[in-house]
């Protein structure tokens, strides 16, 4: 990782660093990318591919009415109602 490298990542992210911030990050981009390269070198091709690190299986319930439809009851109630809604007066121009 060069200077200039490390000068366009920081451009890009809308930072702005001092020299001395600037040569901290050239080397800890430099230790990130080092073991990027070590993970890159371990061979997977015998592991088959996660799509969570935990197990977790998915809760399934049935499809059950758990409510009556009072529906008639509360529009019965209304000051003002339609078969299925409520009437409210306007209020938007």
């Amino acid at each position: 990782m060069d200077k200039e490298t490390v000068r366009t990542i920081c451009y890009l992210s809308r930072l702005s660093l001092d020299e001395d911030k600037a040569k901290n990050i050239e080397g800890d981009l430099d230790v990130i990318l080092s073991m990027i390269d070590e993970l890159q070198e371990i061979d997977t091709s015998k592991i088959e591919p996660m799509f969570s690190p935990l197990e977790q299986t998915a809760i399934v319930h049935n499809d059950e009415i758990s409510s009556d439809n009072k529906k008639e009851a509360y529009l019965s109630q209304a000051p003002d109602a339609d078969s299925d809604f409520f009437k409210v007066p306007k209020v938007v121009e």
